[in-house]
Formats: C-alpha cells, structure tokens, sequence
C-alpha cells in the first residue's frame, strides 16, 4: 500500500462495514469491529494491557505516539501491525513512520464495546493504565497543556450521559443527548448551574450533544456551521 493511496484505503474501510452488514445484525458487526481493534475476542480484552488500551482510547479520544525512542517506535509498529492504525508517512531517513488512527465511527463504537462492563469497571482500569503506563511513561503525545484530559473528560461524559443498549450496560452512542444531561454528567452534579436551573433547562430543551469520537483536521473548522 502505498501513502499516497490512504485516503482511498480509509474510504474502503468504510465501504467494507457497509458491504459486511447485515439488516437487524448491529451487535454482531460491533462485535466484530471491536475484534479488530484488539486483535482478539473483544470478551478478552485486557485493560492492564498497553497496546489494547492504546488501541481502544485511541479511536475515542484521538491519541497518537511519540516518537522519541526505540520502545515507542515499536509500540506504533505492534498498532499498525495488529489494531487497526494506518500509516501516514516516513520520515527522510527511512527509520521513523507516522501513523494515526482512521476516523472509523464504526471502530469507535466497537471502542465503546469494550470500554463499559457491568462486571469488571473496565473503564476505570483502562483510564488508570493509560495514565501510568502511557501517559507517564511517556509513550503518548499529552498536546497542548489540558487538551488531552479535557478529550477524555468531554468523552466519558458523552458515554454517561447515553441512553445504554439492550444490554445494558453499554452505551448508545447513535442517539443524540440533551445539552443539559451531558454538562451533569460533566460537573458530576446537578448543581453546577445553582439557582438557575430551570432556565437553562429552558434555554437548551432542543439542544443536544452527538459524537462517537475525537479527530484531528488538517484546516481550522469554520466559525460559523454550514448548517
């Protein structure tokens, strides 16, 4: 595969979950994407284990690698070789790759699979690996002071405030939330806007919060919405 044919190849995954699915299956093509994503039974999945934690928050909450010494290196071969990362270039010597996670809201949702368990607090335990054993470890691009954190913050509130799936536990993240519900989950309270609440409530009864996943885009976004 060559780099200048990415973009076709992230077009393809797309076409592949399309041409793989089956009407009134949606469970089982999840199951399947977070397969993929772990390179291995999602049921299995270890959150002690760097590489799948790696994999899982890295279609959430767009985390990416350094790349300043030899561990790390292997650490982004080992995710292009078995969990789904891309390769986006070469630096000139030939020695380093660049690579990224494709914005697959399919593997996003499988992410979602096997972050949220009703027996084993999957959740917490992931968060803890990837603060010790990524983050400190320094393993992991941290970006701007806070930026990381806030994705990950603005995420897990997203996934709490979610109506869950019929088993559940796990959260759907197809249906939009209502802006109050999320800012709760966020503050971890309903206390956040005092005296005021009623009229937020009012304020923002139409307003709802929808995504699956963080990006990284090449151009600023527009300042006003198209729509």
């Amino acid at each position: 595969m060559s780099i200048l044919a990415l973009d076709g190849e992230v077009a393809y995954l797309t076409i592949r979950w399309t041409a793989q699915y089956v009407e009134g299956d949606d469970d089982e093509q999840l199951r399947v994407a977070a397969d993929k994503l772990i390179c291995e039974d999602f049921l299995k999945f270890n959150p002690m284990d760097r590489h799948q934690v790696f994999a899982v928050l890295s279609q959430r909450v767009c985390v990416d690698t350094v790349l300043f010494s030899s561990e790390a290196l292997e650490f982004a071969e080992r995710s292009v070789a078995s969990h789904m990362r891309l390769i986006t270039g070469f630096t000139s010597d030939q020695q380093t790759i660049y690579t990224c996670s494709p914005s697959e809201p399919m593997l996003a949702l499988g992410a979602a699979l096997v972050l949220y368990d009703d027996k084993r607090e999957v959740l917490g335990k992931v968060l803890d690996t990837f603060s010790k054993r990524l983050c400190e470890a320094g393993m992991v691009e941290k970006g701007l002071l806070g930026e990381l954190a806030g994705r990950t913050l603005l995420t897990v509130a997203r996934d709490l405030a979610a109506p869950k799936m019929p088993n559940g536990y796990t959260p759907n993240l197809l249906i939009p939330v209502l802006l109050m519900d999320f800012l709760d989950k966020l503050f971890g309270n309903e206390l956040w806007c005092g005296l005021h609440r009623d009229n937020f409530r009012k304020a923002f009864k139409h307003t709802y919060v929808n995504f699956t996943h963080w990006i990284v885009t090449k151009d600023s976004l527009p300042e006003k919405s198209s729509q």
